[in-house]
């Protein structure tokens, strides 16, 4: 209802000044936060992070009102209604996975969606964008349920999106905190010291990449193809840790497989419903915590027409001839 929208509206405006103050933070030299001296920093720490925690701890009471005397939800069956049916996650746990899966997820998702429909509208993509809208106008996307569904369904668009995960990483740069002093590859890592990885030059090793290792080729990710796949969860790179755009491990993103779920079928919806041109051809980005368009980029949305009028019916099949 309108109460559920404000709160939606008020979630969504938190966060998106939380992620503003959190990358000027980062992009402040010197350091100010370290010796108490960034007003974005205090503004993160004393107003947004506690408005934030209030916020979807409220929302968490008001769907525990949702269950019966047995702990089973009889309303609505979404991410936050799992997590409240698992019985054994605190308010505090569920909070910490919906920071992740919520903060975490809103423009890296975005962003990854935004760069796919830009490559797929480029002249040289033409083939391969024919094939794609020859994909999607043939599913249902309504009936698709699960990741698995959308790789069986959408192979090609699923190859793609995972190429701009490859090429166009949401998150420049990846860091952990070791907890202890261990030895890694003959290297000594002493207890706290900070360890980085970049996804970005990951997926573009051309040591761990068949050529053309900056080309977009989603048959990369093809099972049954022998050329490509040496390593099928990975995109045929001759090592599983070369695609990283999540991390990987207990501390891997615990939204992978619903990030990667969103891209697709968002992509796949706005091929069926629109067209896009765009006003420059090259994909020039700029990296704060998150991949960003530099600079203006000006694109035409043209509505396609109904799909009957394309030879189409509503569940995306061909209509026969009369």
């Amino acid at each position: 209802g309108t109460q559920n929208f404000a709160k939606a509206e008020e979630l969504s405006s938190v966060i998106g000044e939380y992620l503003e103050k959190i990358v000027a933070v980062a992009n402040e030299v010197p350091p100010w936060w370290q010796v108490g001296l960034s007003a974005n920093y205090r503004r993160v720490t004393e107003t947004l992070l506690p408005g934030l925690r209030s916020l979807v701890l409220e929302l968490i009471a008001k769907r525990r009102e949702e269950f019966n005397e047995d702990g089973e939800n009889t309303v609505t069956a979404d991410l936050l209604g799992v997590l409240l049916s698992s019985k054994v996650l605190s308010d505090e746990d569920i909070l910490a996975v919906l920071f992740d899966v919520v903060i975490a997820g809103s423009d890296t998702t975005a962003s990854t969606i935004t760069a796919a429909l830009f490559l797929l509208y480029q002249p040289q993509q033409k083939k391969l964008l024919d094939s794609i809208l020859k994909e999607v106008s043939d599913v249902d996307l309504t009936t698709i349920e699960s990741l698995n569904d959308v790789r069986a369904s959408l192979p090609v668009l699923s190859g793609c999106i995972r190429e701009v995960l490859r090429l166009y990483p949401p998150v420049p740069f990846i860091g952990r905190t070791s907890i202890e002093t261990a030895l890694v590859d003959g290297c000594e890592v002493p207890e706290g010291s900070v360890m980085c990885w970049s996804p970005w030059f990951l997926g573009r090793n051309p040591q761990e990449w068949r050529e053309p290792v900056e080309e977009i080729r989603p048959e990369r990710w093809d099972e049954s193809s022998p050329h490509w796949n040496a390593a099928p969860s990975s995109g045929g790179a001759r090592d599983t840790f070369s695609f990283l755009p999540f991390g990987a491990g207990p501390r891997g993103c615990l939204g992978s497989r619903l990030g990667i779920m969103e891209a697709t079928l968002a992509v796949a919806g706005l091929l069926k419903e629109f067209s896009f041109q765009f006003d420059r051809d090259a994909l020039d980005v700029r990296y704060d915590l998150t991949l960003n368009l530099e600079g203006a980029c000006v694109g035409t949305v043209t509505p396609l027409p109904p799909l009957p009028e394309r030879g189409l019916n509503p569940a995306g099949r061909e209509l026969l001839p009369e």
